[in-house]
């Protein structure tokens, strides 16, 4: 053979080699074809392709059981004001008007200070004497409330803890439900604030109060620091429950602006409103009692005379102090505060705060 002919016959080797390596590359690059459903079977003398072969192995579907659960929407958390330094609305930036004077008694006619307010933005909407010195009673618990909560939410304590009665939390007086050290360990946090918060119960306050902070002068040191926090700049707490200390010695001393502002940190709080717009509950049972504690809301615009939408918040008397009445109502979307301090009779305390009520819903509109 003619070198020139092995030549040719090399070049053209090598030419179909490079043209088959080529072809190979390509075939890599290129993602594999899909075989339509509808293909015909391929003669039993052609191999099927891969992705057919693959089939014949693959897992039939199987139907498994779902099991459907219906999701229980959560709790709608409202738009509550935060006081700044707006003129018109709460303020937080007040100058201090704490004030250790005795006064033989805050009582007015028809109260001692009033305030109603826009609880979504916090502008005031009407006030008499928002800023007069009045002595709450038990419109303080609010503040126990608050405190508490904030000290679940830290996780100092829990809902469920079971809360030891000791002597100290005994025989407070006012309204009690009649706590015995022999129950320690029988009611829990939850049970205690419901105690506070629907029957106005003294004894559950101090308890509680101690149970937080290790003794009843830590917990009223925390209520007083946490009022200066929040811009309450004329109030004084010596109790956790709101009675009077002693003769001589000041009650909690407030005005209904320091309480509009306390009302709105405790409606900033999500559980605040289960335990105030509960109408009635119950203290379960512990080993000396034979019967269940009937718990029912000292409120009568949440429950014997209810007021459209009021939910919240704390009642409060004593006879130096008179009848005072936080209150709020949530219609249409809006939502205000009314504080009443200082009544003198429960009648034109409850009267006076559905007028309030009524001044605030009109001045937005409702």
């Amino acid at each position: 053979m003619k070198k020139s002919n092995v030549t040719l016959i090399a070049t053209a080797l090598i030419a179909f080699h490079v043209v088959v390596f080529f072809l190979l590359i390509g075939s890599r690059d290129k993602p594999p074809k899909r075989v339509p459903a509808a293909s015909p079977t391929p003669s039993p003398t052609q191999p099927a392709p891969a992705s057919e072969a693959l089939a014949d192995f693959a897992i039939p579907e199987v139907a498994i059981p779902v099991e459907v659960v219906e999701m229980v929407p959560a709790q709608r958390r409202e738009t509550i004001a935060v006081p700044g330094s707006r003129v018109g609305y709460l303020r937080s930036d007040r100058p201090n008007r704490r004030t250790s004077k005795v006064y033989p008694n805050l009582v007015g006619d028809p109260y001692q200070s009033a305030i109603v307010v826009d609880a979504r933005t916090g502008k005031i909407l009407h006030e008499n004497r928002a800023n007069a010195y009045a002595y709450p009673a038990s419109v303080t618990k609010l503040m126990t409330m608050l405190i508490t909560l904030e000290q679940i939410d830290a996780g100092t304590i829990s809902l469920d803890d079971k809360v030891a009665i000791t002597k100290e939390g005994l025989g407070v007086g006012g309204s009690q439900v009649y706590l015995d050290a022999r129950e320690s360990g029988a009611f829990t946090v939850d049970d205690l604030l419901n105690a506070v918060m629907i029957h106005s119960a003294c004894d559950a306050a101090r308890v509680l109060g101690i149970h937080v902070a290790g003794s009843k002068e830590a917990f009223i040191d925390m209520m007083n620091q946490k009022a200066r926090e929040l811009g309450m700049n004329s109030t004084v707490y010596h109790t956790e429950h709101g009675l009077p200390p002693g003769k001589g010695k000041q009650p909690d001393i407030s005005t209904a602006y320091d309480v509009a502002i306390l009302s709105l940190a405790c409606l900033r709080h999500p559980e605040t409103l289960r335990y105030t717009s509960t109408k009635l509950a119950y203290l379960p049972l512990s080993s000396i009692r034979k019967e269940k504690f009937m718990l029912a809301n000292r409120n009568a615009l949440v429950g014997k005379a209810p007021y459209p939408g009021c939910d919240g918040l704390k009642t409060g008397y004593h006879k130096i102090g008179g009848w005072s009445l936080a209150a709020t109502a949530e219609r249409n979307g809006q939502r205000v505060v009314s504080v009443v301090l200082g009544s003198p009779n429960k009648n034109i305390r409850n009267a006076t705060t559905r007028t309030w009520l009524d001044k605030g819903f009109k001045a937005l509109g409702d």
